[in-house]
């Protein structure tokens, strides 16, 4: 059976906000906008922010609760992606559908019994069970990142990027510091608000910057694949494992939990940066291995393959 040109194909159930952190619905829509150029697409956010968010780029949006049966007794399209950090009740539902799921993951959280589970991050917390009926693509490799953006000759601009939410404005007082120091702050107060940089200013900003202070969180993983030389801070200990991972890894310099970040320690990571040209090099060179920027086309092939799948199954039950 074929989806009717009216009915969506592809479905994403996300949830992002203050507290959450807007990374989970800004992979979505990158993802989303890849697939919507063969693939309708709907989105079911979780809050009326992450609502607001998804509708700014022009995505149809529904709630859970406005999800009915369709005439052929399906309430969700044939393939559902999910980017929760706590496990939900929908991959009931998903699984009820008789739709194919496939949970977007970091760090190893919000564990679900999903068809196919990504987890793009450089680490885990928890390990994933084995489970046979579930594949796994786990690794930078499939971390969905902005376009890769080509470095220009670098200025004395820093930018300070640390997402969206209470941490922005921690960025105020580090901005003040580092004018100080000579340096011509550049900073964004993550994905919404006043303080947003637009794509084209945020890109512009990747390639003139000398380096970059970033939360550890999605962004982190954007600057690597464009080689900027970063300097990753944390805000909880969740991400404070990314950070540390990049670090022994030798592709970030971090400097910890920024609820302890000490100017001494601060004035270190610069000082190394700006004088250390064989250090960027390898930093730089380490990161874009690790983050080559090609994992939303792998993500694309994977939802792509489900699809696919979803549609073979159908055409064998009819049979």
């Amino acid at each position: 059976m074929k989806t009717s040109t009216n009915q969506a194909e592809i479905g994403v159930v996300v949830d992002a906000g203050p507290s959450l952190g807007y990374g989970h619905a800004v992979r979505c829509v990158r993802l989303a906008r890849a697939l919507s150029k063969r693939n309708r697409v709907v989105f079911y956010p979780l809050s009326v922010v992450c609502k607001e968010f998804v509708e700014s780029y022009g995505f149809q949006t529904l709630t859970l609760q406005d999800s009915q049966p369709k005439p052929d007794g399906a309430m969700f399209p044939p393939v559902v992606i999910t980017d929760l950090r706590e496990a939900h009740g929908i991959t009931v539902a998903i699984h009820r559908n008789g739709s194919r799921h496939i949970s977007i993951h970091d760090l190893g959280l919000a564990q679900c019994h999903s068809d196919v589970a990504i987890d793009g991050s450089v680490t885990r917390l928890f390990p994933y069970q084995p489970n046979k009926d579930r594949d796994l693509f786990l690794g930078p490799a499939y971390m969905i990142t902005r376009d890769v953006v080509r470095r220009g000759k670098p200025d004395n601009s820093v930018l300070i990027t640390f997402g969206g939410g209470s941490t922005a404005r921690l960025g105020a007082g580090l901005s003040e510091y580092l004018s100080q120091l000579g340096f011509r702050p550049i900073m964004t107060h993550g994905f919404t608000g006043s303080g947003r940089l637009s794509d084209t200013e945020f890109a512009e900003a990747m390639s003139n910057c000398c380096f970059a202070i970033s939360g550890s969180g999605v962004t982190l993983y954007d600057l690597l694949a464009s080689g900027v030389p970063t300097i990753a801070v944390a805000f909880d200990r969740v991400q404070l494992r990314t950070a540390a991972a990049f670090h022994e890894l030798g592709a970030v310099m971090s400097a910890g939990l920024l609820d302890r970040l000490s100017t001494k320690s601060l004035l270190r990571c610069c000082s190394e940066l700006i004088e250390d040209r064989s250090l960027v090099q390898r930093i730089t060179s380490t990161g874009q291995t690790l983050v080559d920027g090609k994992g939303l086309s792998r993500v694309v092939e994977i939802v792509r393959r489900q699809l696919w799948l979803t549609s073979r199954e159908k055409t064998y039950t009819a049979c």
